[in-house]
């Protein structure tokens, strides 16, 4: 009987503590996050808060898009800006596309592109470009080698992903942690253990995005309600307003024909903010 009391008090003291450092591969990791990606088109709606001093400017975007290659932007300003600011590009393959004095105008996408992240549907697409973030290494999302079951069975920890808090949630990190004596962060991302939502992402630039508030909509697709966009002294906040699927017919809207009209940045050139948003939507967007 002492016997058997011992054994049960060992696995309910040693159990949890073993399922808890077990974290998963990066492979699983990536796989899940994207599948909450959802399928299909989407339209997203929402409204975008740059600060400056007392000021407080908000804009709407209203975006399209099929996935973290393929999307569409249109920024409409508020009351004050509603004739004089509006912005619209095309992203495709890589390429960012606008429309200028009539004439459409193509460029590499930004390396500081953040819409991307939450829209990752191929977890393999995912894996390389965190790898060229140095996030990860190449060899990552390669499938590990078959070994052996049971008691012979041995999970090597992967040392560049890491259980870490933030949001008020346990998140799966990936990315090496800052060491003590280094001036600047790491990259690195955070997907939440129990959803698999994005909730932080540092790039190499510094820049930090914080995601919070998710719900599940239409086709799978879990989005954040609330953002916070960080980088030097900048802070700018989204709101989500909804977000919807639509049709596949809506696929033409990505063609760099579709698009109808010329980048308008009149109405900003007297607000203090004029710099905060110009800045945003040519580094991020």
């Amino acid at each position: 009987m002492k016997k058997i009391l011992c054994f049960l008090f060992t696995a309910l003291v040693f159990t949890p503590t073993l399922s808890m450092a077990y974290i998963l591969p990066t492979r699983t990791i990536l796989q899940k996050t994207s599948e909450n990606a959802g399928s299909g088109i989407y339209a997203i709606e929402q409204e975008v808060q740059f600060s400056s001093g007392e000021e407080t400017v908000s804009v709407k975007e209203t975006w399209l898009i099929d996935s973290d290659r393929t999307m569409r932007l249109t920024v409409t300003g508020g009351k004050d800006l509603a004739n004089s600011f509006k912005l619209q590009f095309l992203y495709n393959g890589g390429q960012k596309w606008s429309m200028v004095n009539n004439n459409k105008k193509n460029e590499k996408a930004p390396e500081d592109f953040l819409e991307k992240f939450l829209n990752f549907r191929n977890p393999e697409i995912f894996a390389n470009t965190l790898a060229q973030l140095k996030m990860i290494p190449h060899s990552a999302y390669q499938k590990k080698p078959v070994g052996k079951v049971g008691a012979d069975f041995k999970h090597e920890p992967e040392p560049w992903v890491r259980y870490s808090r933030t949001g008020g949630v346990v998140n799966y990190a990936l990315g090496v942690a800052t060491p003590v004596d280094q001036e600047q962060n790491s990259p690195g991302i955070w997907i939440e253990q129990d959803q698999f939502v994005v909730r932080k992402l540092r790039l190499p630039s510094q820049v930090e995005m914080s995601a919070n508030n998710y719900n599940q909509f239409a086709r799978g697709l879990f989005y954040p309600r609330a953002r916070t966009i960080r980088w030097g002294n900048n802070s700018v906040t989204i709101r989500l307003i909804s977000a919807s699927a639509r049709p596949q017919t809506a696929v033409n809207l990505f063609q760099p024909s579709s698009l109808d009209s010329n980048l308008k940045w009149d109405g900003i050139n007297a607000l203090p903010a004029k710099d905060v948003i110009t800045e945003f939507y040519t580094r991020f967007r």
